[in-house]
């Protein structure tokens, strides 16, 4: 009876991780030129915070939809043995990784061009669209703009030189713009997160904000984001 209770409590935290993990819309940003590194999410799932991994200085993958660890964790081997994103792509899309209720995205400093991938099954609409230095991808969307504004946003943000928290911040909002998660309505998200690394082998982030565990049909994950976020900047900038 003892080993059933515990089978029954591991299989009930599995299914929790597995849930909290997914994700709906997601971005890398890498600055080629200071090795900064972003990724910033949000979903109408209870958390998305897991979704990405940042290895400072070389690179980061996202791993989302049914969110997989054991993908995201060979996904970070790779990277840090200095892998393409292509090779880590073409890896991770082994049946034991379940790839096809997944949408993966791997960017790394020395391979700026992102390789990306959306299994089969994962929801629609959903997709990726990426540039130089930038991958943006979604599943479980409200609109196909949802995507292209996030993107559009990157990249109006870098030619505008706002800071690279800044870009991160806004790309965000302009997800949530255009429609979010179609699961959430006008809620548009009921979780959403920012993480940078500034520098190789940096041990802790420059900015690390997660929001999470909003009841559906409360207030929207990416503004009550942007309101940690305004104090971080305004606290930053004052110190």
């Amino acid at each position: 009876m003892r080993y059933l209770k515990l089978a029954a409590i591991a299989l009930l935290m599995q299914l929790i991780i597995s849930h909290t993990a997914q994700a709906t819309w997601s971005v890398i940003i890498i600055d080629s030129a200071t090795g900064t590194i972003g990724i910033a999410g949000a979903s109408c799932s209870p958390n998305c915070y897991g979704i990405g991994h940042i290895v400072p200085g070389v690179g980061a993958i996202v791993v989302q939809a049914m969110s997989n660890n054991d993908a995201r964790e060979r996904g970070v081997e790779m990277i840090v043995a200095n892998a393409t994103p292509d090779q880590i792509i073409a890896a991770l899309r082994n049946p034991s990784f379940d790839p096809e209720r997944q949408q993966y995205a791997v960017l790394t400093l020395r391979h700026l061009e992102p390789s990306t991938y959306t299994g089969t099954q994962t929801h629609s609409l959903g997709g990726a669209l990426t540039a130089p230095g930038i991958s943006v991808q979604g599943n479980t969307l409200t609109t196909d703009s949802v995507l292209q504004n996030v993107m559009d946003a990157v990249v109006d943000g870098q030619r505008q030189h706002l800071s690279f928290e800044d870009v991160l911040m806004k790309a965000l909002e302009a997800g949530s713009d255009a429609g979010g998660d179609n699961r959430c309505g006008e809620q548009r998200a009921t979780s959403a997160f920012i993480t940078i690394y500034k520098k190789e082998r940096e041990s802790k982030p420059h900015l690390d904000l997660n929001t999470f565990g909003q009841k559906k049909g409360g207030q929207n994950a990416v503004y009550l984001l942007r309101k940690r976020y305004d104090r971080w900047k305004n606290k930053h900038e004052a110190d």
